[in-house]
């Protein structure tokens, strides 16, 4: 005679969460914070809202930022050194960046934004990735 025993069926996780790990440098000071944002959209970057965003004292001339649980896909990220706090970058009156600011892949423009198909990178899944972004003054 066999015997068979039933198991109970576990739900199957459609996808591994993955990391992002962003790698400040070129702060000019301490004051203020360091702003990421991650964004999935073109439409949105770098200037918009994004899907995720996190905030973190300036810890000297380099400074990090993590995004976890990040499911597998194209992203593009943006980083401000908000020097005064108030939540958004700053602009002279013609429009030019007057706090620091970066990109992943680390294309930035002095007359122009940065653009999103220079900035993309993939995640896979259960992936650790860590980006170097470069602040640009």
């Amino acid at each position: 005679m066999i015997l068979a025993i039933a198991f109970p069926v576990l739900p199957s996780l459609s996808q591994s969460t993955s990391t992002v790990l962003l790698e400040v440098s070129s702060f000019k000071n301490t004051r203020g914070t360091l702003n990421c944002r991650l964004f999935i959209k073109p439409s949105d970057f770098p200037d918009g809202e994004g899907i995720l965003s996190v905030r973190v004292p300036i810890a000297g001339p380099n400074t990090s930022c993590t995004f976890s649980n990040i499911e597998p896909g194209t992203y593009a990220v943006a980083v401000v050194h908000d020097e005064n706090s108030d939540g958004k970058l700053d602009k002279n009156f013609v429009g030019v960046p007057s706090e620091g600011y970066g990109v992943s892949n680390n294309k930035t423009y002095a007359l122009s934004a940065p653009k999103w198909d220079e900035s993309i990178f993939t995640i896979a899944p259960s992936e650790s990735k860590t980006l170097q972004v470069k602040l640009r003054y």
